[in-house]
């Protein structure tokens, strides 16, 4: 299942041994230092907050990633709620954490939480969106898709139901002189050998932003394109929270029209009459009739026909006023620049401030997307490539550099599995010029081998399956990457060649 942003996962603390938990672990907050726990984990000043589950709640606590929300349940309300920073199974921590566990039921599935921020909200309000018979959480477990649409569409987005109006509406005419530090990047690690730099970023989104463009994160999949921009926008939103009310996260599809970035008409009440709908963009300008400034991170851009999905938008990127072919109450939906607008604001107005600003991803894999964009539209952008290190030749230099990516992750991998997926990234990486994989995939299938109870070598081809394959599709040249694939001493040739005759209809010869 696609969710266009984050996450709502409901977490009840109703007991008193949970209670206290909440308390002191969640609202108060841990000393990192105390319980080894990494910066990168914490909210602010090596203090973490953190919620933990028992192993048998996996299956919902594995769906859970940075950027969703925790909503936390008691007596009949939504007290308080938090973002989601990282996940992490570790029993021995989650023990030395949490010792008043339930006997034998460890919280060992843990999740790092930004500072906690009040809620409020009447239970009937959550579980009457959702369709739900009872007004409380029958355990920890994710929103239904129907609940998280329904605050979507009642607040405008998830992040707005958390944090709520920032107590006045952003001024659609200021443009804030924006400084982007290197330390929102912390965590993100870039070797010697990559192109790409810390600096680098931040000084272009920096420049970008500050020369009014939107940006477009571009490079090999699994390069960190996502993550930086959501950093970005956080970084943004925190210290111009009078400028930027939020921002909203959505992924493009092949399928995008301009009625899910503009809006169009849809049933209203009983469905007797037809209203009309912001769209995606629409969104980021107004909610409950009142002026937004939410930054949108559209993943994947290029997954959409960007002149089917965008139609009149480009009028409005380019600071001219657009009259869209609907109407409400009567008056013709407008969107009107900040700078060319005066008086209140209407219903059928929306106001396009001067600092908001589209932070995109677009995997460049396939570049032919790029050029299928039409001119018009990528002069609007910035493009910044986040390039994929450079994987050694050297045997042990591939293996020091995959070495320290896993000290970074604070993953444990034996130096077979290390040598055998060192082999694949080198492989994959030299095989054909222009297709990379980024780093990000590398974790999924060190972590993939080193969880798999199989031989190293099945467990490898079952990761090159699961992570570089889905990576390959549609990509020209991917047969000549298979066949080097399957040809590494850590996979299981025959095993690889079927898969590849299933999952991308490459056949290899022999």
């Amino acid at each position: 299942m696609t969710y266009d942003g984050p996450r709502i996962f409901l977490a009840p603390y109703g007991n008193d041994v949970a209670y206290e938990n909440f308390n002191r672990t969640v609202i108060q907050g841990i000393s990192a230092n105390q319980y080894g726990i990494d910066q990168n984990y914490c909210a602010s000043d090596r203090t973490a907050h953190l919620w933990g589950t028992k192993g048998t709640i996996r299956g919902s606590w594995s769906d859970i990633e940075p950027g969703d929300f925790l909503i936390f349940y008691r007596d009949s309300e939504y007290t308080h709620a938090a973002e989601v920073i990282a996940t992490e199974e570790n029993e021995s921590r989650g023990k030395a954490v949490w010792p008043n566990y339930e006997e034998g039921a460890p919280w060992l599935c843990i999740i790092y939480l930004d500072e906690p921020v009040d809620l409020g909200v009447d239970s009937s309000e959550i579980h009457g969106l959702a369709g739900y018979d009872i007004d409380y959480p029958m355990g920890f477990s994710p929103l239904n898709e129907l609940g998280i649409g329904g605050i979507r569409g009642k607040y405008g987005s998830v992040e707005s139901f958390v944090y709520g109006d920032p107590g006045s509406s952003p001024d659609a005419s200021e443009v804030p002189k924006i400084s982007v530090p290197g330390s929102i990047l912390d965590g993100l690690h870039f070797p010697d050998s990559s192109d790409t730099t810390v600096e680098d970023i931040v000084d272009q989104t920096q420049a970008a932003l500050n020369a009014g463009k939107h940006v477009i994160f571009t490079g090999p999949p699994g390069t960190g394109k996502t993550e930086i921009a959501q950093r970005v926008a956080r970084h943004l939103c925190s210290e111009h929270p009078n400028v930027y009310s939020g921002h909203q996260t959505t992924t493009a599809t092949a399928d995008w029209s301009t009625f899910d970035t503009v809006g169009g008409y849809m049933p209203e009440g009983t469905g007797d009459s037809l209203d009309f709908s912001a769209g995606q963009i629409l969104r980021c300008f107004k909610q409950d009739e009142s002026q937004r400034n939410d930054l949108l991170i559209i993943d994947e851009i290029n997954r959409s026909d960007i002149d089917k999905s965008f139609g009149q938008l480009f009028t409005l990127l380019s600071g001219q006023r657009i009259q869209l072919p609907f109407t409400r109450e009567g008056e013709a939906v407008e969107v009107t620049p900040a700078a060319n607008w005066t008086g209140s604001l209407e219903p059928h107005q929306y106001v396009v401030p001067d600092s908001w600003r589209i932070l995109a991803t677009m995997n460049s894999y396939d570049k032919t997307s790029l050029y299928e964009m039409s001119y018009a539209f990528m002069r609007r952008f910035a493009f910044i490539y986040i390039a994929a290190p450079t994987v050694p030749s050297d045997d042990t230099d591939r293996r020091q550099m995959i070495n320290e990516y896993a000290s970074e992750w604070e993953l444990d991998v034996e130096r077979a599995v290390t040598e055998a997926i060192g082999d694949v990234w080198y492989v994959t990486n030299t095989s054909v010029d222009n297709r990379k994989i980024g780093p990000a995939i590398i974790m999924d299938m060190l972590s993939h081998v080193s969880n798999s109870t199989a031989p190293v070598t099945t467990a490898v081809t079952q990761a090159v399956a699961s992570y570089v394959f889905p990576q390959l599709e549609g990509v020209r040249g991917r047969e000549q990457v298979v066949a080097e694939l399957s040809a590494v001493e850590s996979v299981d040739e025959s095993r690889l060649s079927h898969l590849a005759e299933d999952i991308l209809q490459v056949k290899l010869d022999g």
